[in-house]
């Protein structure tokens, strides 16, 4: 194949040719020591998850998924995110950040359409894409060469990982319901920071607090009021990974006075410290901390 063919191919695939950028990849390890990441989201990044053991779902905005292993997980930029086990131990998985993501015919930094899919299975691909994976994270660690082989890697697992058949999803049997589940979350999401009740989440979106809580519980396996702290805590994570702040001034940002009860709702969730948190995962990280 000549150089120009392969130029062209490219510029088929990326927008003028153009290569995206990773920011980082991380390794969850399967272990014992759970450590949850509740529903995130990022301004500037997307993402593709490679789950290599466990089980458990993914929830993107307000569809959840099963995901086992082989499994791969999209996420585009800005939607809000949360992997979690169904096992005792963590699920084993590979993260990459991307930015300057553009794929024809698609917006900047998404890797899937904006109605899915958001979970794909890799199939016989898997133990390939596995290492391609450990390769980007080894290398990402060394030098100046190995940074560049990784970005040239994570191109190649981009092509690869968004071509894959779509597995299976689940949906909704009510319509109507789906559409007031997304009238909820669009509030709490606008909302999270600030002191809410049930009874005011009811009052302005015109209905029954009752009806409220049987309708989303029944929809994303959990209440108004634990989603709201989720939430929080989400965006607690990514700020302790991007920034030095203290835990203090994180526990403020993200809505809370009392930074003790702070950190006990966050080692509830997350099952670690604010800070022990952020030196476990800083850690494990190769890249940028830049996650906004």
């Amino acid at each position: 194949m000549s150089g120009n063919s392969i130029d062209n191919n490219i510029k088929d695939f990326f927008k003028d040719g153009i290569l995206p950028t990773m920011v980082y990849i991380s390794k969850q390890k399967s272990s014992a020591d759970k450590i949850s990441r509740p529903l995130h989201s990022h301004e500037s990044i997307c993402e593709i998850l490679l789950v290599y053991k466990g089980k458990g779902t993914y929830q993107v905005n307000s569809n959840i998924y099963p995901i086992e292993e082989g499994c791969i997980a999209y996420y585009n930029q800005k939607d809000l995110h949360e992997i979690a086990s169904s096992e005792e131990t963590d699920i084993g998985h590979f993260c990459i950040g991307i930015t300057n993501l553009h794929l024809k015919n698609r917006k900047p930094n998404q890797t899937t359409e904006e109605t899915g899919p958001f979970v794909r299975h890799a199939g016989s691909l898997f133990p390939f894409l596995k290492q391609t994976c450990e390769q980007i994270y080894d290398l990402e660690g060394v030098n100046q060469a190995g940074k560049i082989a990784s970005q040239l890697l994570c191109a190649a697992f981009t092509v690869i990982t968004t071509q894959l058949n779509t597995f299976p999803q689940a949906s909704m049997e009510d319509p109507k319901e789906e559409e007031f589940v997304t009238r909820i979350l669009n509030y709490l999401n606008e909302h999270f920071m600030e002191t809410l009740t049930l009874e005011q989440i009811a009052m302005d979106l015109n209905c029954s607090a009752p009806y409220i809580s049987h309708c989303f519980k029944r929809a994303t396996k959990t209440t108004p009021m634990k989603y709201i702290v989720r939430r929080r805590i989400g965006l607690a994570q990514t700020l302790l990974i991007s920034t030095d702040f203290s835990a203090t001034q994180i526990a403020t940002m993200v809505g809370y006075d009392n930074t003790n009860y702070f950190s006990t709702m966050f080692r509830q969730i997350v099952g670690v410290t604010p800070i022990k948190y952020r030196k476990m995962y800083l850690k494990q990280l190769r890249g940028s901390r830049d996650q906004s």
